[in-house]
């Protein structure tokens, strides 16, 4: 009685010690987290600025290379006039916060941070933007965007 006790206790110390060093070697410091999540918000406002100021063409160049195969110039245009133009021109835009992931329906795994942004437009007042961005030669590029 006394060994399987014994050898109960070992075993629960190695469990919870094996428990308590996986999630710290696991979880990326805040520091890193905090660096990304900066670096993304840049980067989904520079693409921003350029639907902002209608420069949609240029904006459909700044998506990754796999989506731009995907849909030519003018259908993305035709797109960003009937989901974004509407709303007429933006008054304000406020970072609410930011999401990493590595999984993506519909995309292959990767990374990917969502961004996401209470603004403000001419023709709603109120209204949420989700700016989806992924990683692709060491620069975050927007694979997705919504109003909501």
């Amino acid at each position: 009685m006394k060994r399987v006790f014994i050898f109960l206790s070992c075993f629960c110390c190695l469990f919870l010690y094996g428990c308590a060093t996986h999630s710290h070697s696991t979880s990326k410091p805040p520091v890193d987290k905090r660096a990304r999540e900066k670096e993304t918000r840049a980067a989904a406002l520079r693409w921003l600025e350029l639907v902002d100021a209608g420069n949609y063409a240029q904006a459909h160049d700044e998506e990754p290379a796999r989506l731009r195969a995907s849909t030519t110039e003018a259908q993305f245009i035709r797109s960003m006039e009937g989901r974004r133009a509407p709303f007429g021109r933006v008054l304000s835009r406020k970072f609410i916060g930011a999401a990493f992931t590595s999984k993506l329906t519909g995309s292959p795994d990767g990374h990917y941070e969502s961004i996401l942004f209470r603004t403000s437009f001419e023709h709603k007042s109120v209204a949420a933007e989700r700016v989806i961005l992924t990683q692709e030669s060491h620069e975050w590029r927007v694979v997705d965007y919504r109003v909501y």
